[in-house]
């Protein structure tokens, strides 16, 4: 996620201090703000969540300390990281912060220079760690070798994370968005992918999404409806891939971004799979972000890398 994407939310009582901090924050983030502990724990557990708090400390009713406390004892908001700002200077008083699950403690006045550097660094971390857990999730689905039934928040860390060797984006599923006419090609690079997959170890197929990751759709693709898309996706594996191998193939049509995309979830096979099209049988295999073939001499080799395996 990008700094422009990252949201912080400021709580302190005092107008003027929320102002002042805005000012700072404003060009690179989008802000929030909260004037009580008890509002700044609502906004907190409303999506979208904020990226990193700065907490006040001296609050009538509920302290910045109690609000620290609450967040960090809820599964939903404990994760979001937390830097105290406040008129506090005394040692136990940053001992006690740190004790309760802040990330950092800046005393006032504030310096322009050293909020934007330490919230620059806290998210950072923040982003890196939430990126590391994303794709740890992601590889457990896949060695678990199981379907997983993803949401539109997992599908949109799925696009955060890029293509790699578990995962691929395709524009559309049969037309060319140059020549505004069905392709065959495109197909072709659709079921090459899932080959491709069958025959590494398992990965996810989103097809409505460019190579960056933004969100297409699936209206190019000039089908009356899903039911006429998804018909038509697996007269094609069935063809192309292989009727025996449905069952490891799942597809399937999300939401996402106020669109539609076709999410294709491919298990691991433990027989080789090969791309029929055309009179050609080709064996594809995943290699980093894309799918090679193998020449007849190297399947063999791979296939008995992988039963060794």
């Amino acid at each position: 996620m990008s700094e422009a994407q990252n949201i912080i939310l400021i709580v302190d009582d005092t107008p003027t201090n929320i102002q002042l901090l805005n000012s700072m924050l404003r060009e690179q983030y989008k802000v929030k703000a909260a004037t009580s502990g008890e509002k700044a724990l609502k906004i907190a557990r409303t999506e979208p969540q904020p990226d990193i708090i700065l907490l006040d400390i001296m609050m009538p009713e509920m302290d910045g300390y109690e609000v620290c406390r609450q967040l960090k004892s809820s599964p939903l908001t404990a994760d979001i990281p937390v830097i105290f700002i406040t008129a506090k200077t005394a040692v136990e008083d940053e001992q006690l912060g740190f004790s309760l699950g802040s990330v950092d403690y800046i005393t006032k006045p504030f310096n322009p220079d050293i909020v934007k550097t330490r919230v620059k660094t806290q998210l950072e971390i923040y982003n890196q760690q939430r990126k590391l857990h994303e794709e740890n999730k992601h590889l457990k689905r896949r060695v678990s070798n199981e379907f997983s039934d993803y949401i539109e928040p997992e599908i949109v860390s799925i696009l955060e994370m890029g293509e790699g060797d578990g995962t691929e984006f395709k524009s559309t599923l049969r037309w060319n968005l140059h020549t505004d006419k069905a392709d065959k090609k495109i197909e072709n690079a659709c079921l090459k992918t899932v080959a491709a997959f069958l025959n590494s170890d398992s990965g996810v197929l989103l097809v409505g999404v460019d190579d960056s990751g933004h969100v297409l759709g699936l209206e190019q693709d000039g089908f009356a409806n899903e039911d006429k898309l998804l018909l038509h996706w697996n007269s094609l594996l069935k063809a192309h891939v292989g009727i025996e191998f449905m069952q490891l193939i799942r597809s399937q049509v999300n939401g996402l971004g106020g669109k539609r995309v076709l999410l294709v979830q491919c298990l691991r096979s433990s027989k080789p799979v090969f791309f029929r099209r055309d009179n050609d049988e080709i064996f594809y295999v995943r290699t980093g972000n894309g799918s090679n073939q193998l020449k007849p001499s190297e399947v063999i080799a791979y296939l008995d890398q992988r039963e060794s395996e």
